[in-house]
């Protein structure tokens, strides 16, 4: 029956992600199928736009969450989950009142016009609502509640979309409100679920029970972030527009999917990895031990299990998406990019182990600071291949810093194993004696 019910957790795990990966890109792909390249186009800048909100709260908010909040039970993860969700929407209240001041002062015609930023806008904080309540579930390892909200997300977006077309109201601004319609009432199913009221939380506390983990991720999602635009930009300027499709389109059908992957686990992995570091703390009878032992023992074997992965992905991904890619004449200029992209997937697959190990034992900091060897070596190697051999040549920097990234995951995890079971500072509600886990 264990294994039965392990099995069922994690295929709504995988799910769940699933569902939100079909979800964003559902969204690109609406605006490409009913509107015009160019009307499209300015809809996907005003969409990258909420989506960087909502990524930014999430590493302030959800990513926490995942981290902290799944090392507690009752009253104080009640708590928790309230004031995250009271930042959340606060973040959204005020992203929104930015969003629609930037779409009041910006430029109306132009090739970076921003029109449909006032139909997303006021949905922002629905949205992070959404998002946040999404993470709080994974956090308490309930993956088939999150899927449940965000089937509710999808299915009432399709509705709209279809109710638009067939009434003949097709516009960027109808897919936008699609969009919001669908987060608010995966929102509204969430707090009549939960009974959690945002306004009952106090966002203040959150920002200081947290700030040894929220400020560290969100600083390193605007890393990031950073990387991803700087990509775009250094691709472009140095080679063509067309050499940063190539490498976007590349990467959208090789490594987004193993990406969305690994999402899905570590959203299984890190609050039990964090619950468990929270136990090793020393107590009498040895379970402080005994659950630092569990801790290695699970990083290990998840370890093991996602290098064998990596090396079958390769091995069966590399000469299907070259013999595939050939074989379609628009694509046939970017085979030559499957084997560096099928190799950074690879090592990103290595490396979630270990990153999801250090969350869980909140060692933020080392992650910015993984993030950065990765950012500074990527981007370095981006530049010196593309300046030797061009567009193959910048996907090969990319993949050296995918393995400088993995080769500074792996020594910082090691280097933190030596002090995991330390006596960590109790951050949250009233004090009580460190390491003491309220189950």
């Amino acid at each position: 029956m264990r294994g039965v019910r392990n099995a069922r957790w994690v295929t709504a795990g995988l799910a769940d992600q699933f569902v939100m990966a079909c979800a964003n890109a559902g969204n690109t792909l609406l605006a490409l199928i009913l509107l015009s390249p160019h009307r499209a186009g300015l809809m996907i800048l005003s969409v990258n736009l909420a989506y960087l909100v909502m990524y930014l709260t999430r590493a302030f908010v959800g990513d926490v969450l995942l981290a902290l909040a799944s090392r507690y039970d009752g009253a104080r993860r009640d708590d928790l989950v309230r004031n995250g969700l009271a930042a959340a929407v606060g973040i959204g209240a005020v992203a929104a009142v930015v969003l629609l001041i930037v779409w009041a002062v910006w430029p109306g015609k132009g090739n970076v016009a921003l029109p449909d930023l006032v139909w997303i806008a006021p949905f922002i904080p629905l949205i992070l609502l959404h998002d946040t309540g999404r993470f709080s579930y994974l956090a308490n390892r309930e993956p088939e509640k999150a899927l449940k909200i965000d089937l509710v997300w999808v299915g009432t977006q399709a509705i709209a979309v279809v109710a638009m077309v067939l009434f003949g109201l097709t516009s960027a601004g109808g897919l936008m409100v699609c969009w919001g319609v669908g987060a608010a009432a995966g929102a509204v199913v969430f707090l009549l679920s939960t009974g959690h009221r945002p306004w009952q939380g106090r966002p203040l506390r959150w920002t200081a029970e947290t700030r040894h983990l929220s400020g560290w991720f969100t600083v390193t999602a605007l890393v990031g972030q950073f990387q991803v635009q700087a990509i775009g930009f250094i691709v472009t300027a140095q080679l063509t527009p067309a050499a940063f499709a190539a490498i976007r389109g590349a990467q959208t059908v090789l490594l987004q999917p193993v990406q969305n992957f690994l999402m899905a686990v570590q959203g299984l992995v890190v609050p039990r990895a964090s619950r468990l570091a929270g136990d090793a703390a020393p107590r009498p009878g040895g379970e402080g031990s005994d659950a630092a032992s569990a801790l290695r023992r699970l990083i290990r074997l998840l370890a093991l299990a996602f290098a064998g992965l990596a090396i079958v992905m390769i091995v069966a991904m590399w000469p299907l998406a070259e013999f595939g890619l050939v074989h379609i004449r628009k694509f046939a200029g970017i085979a030559s990019l499957a084997l560096p992209t099928s190799l950074q997937a690879g090592l990103y697959m290595v490396q979630l182990p270990f990153a999801a190990a250090l969350r869980a034992m909140h060692r933020a900091r080392m992650l910015f600071a993984q993030y950065v060897v990765f950012t500074t070596v990527s981007l370095t190697g981006l530049v010196v291949g593309a300046h030797l051999h061009g567009l193959e040549g910048a996907a090969w920097g990319l993949t050296v810093g995918a393995a400088a990234g993995l080769v500074t995951m792996v020594g910082l995890y090691l280097y933190s194993l030596r002090f995991l079971g330390s006596a960590e500072p109790d951050r949250v509600g009233d004090a009580e004696p460190a390491g003491v886990i309220t189950q």
